[in-house]
């Protein structure tokens, strides 16, 4: 399975990635850390805008089930 052998490659090569054929032994928990980061940040971020919102007009909850 795949695109064929490994060849060799440079070993001076540095690459924020992390080069050839990487696979961190950790992703799974890199993955969960970068998950829950992003999920606090837009949790911060709905909070704040909820909070400085403003509206102009008030809103009645039930205005859209009336008839």
């Amino acid at each position: 399975m795949g695109g064929g052998a490994r060849y060799p490659y440079p070993k001076y090569v540095w690459s924020p990635a992390g080069g050839w054929w990487t696979r961190p032994s950790n992703w799974k928990s890199n993955t969960a850390i970068a998950f829950g980061g992003i999920l606090a940040f837009t949790y911060a971020t709905w909070s704040v805008s909820a909070a400085r919102e403003v509206r102009n007009i008030e809103i009645h909850p039930l205005a859209a089930h009336s008839t």
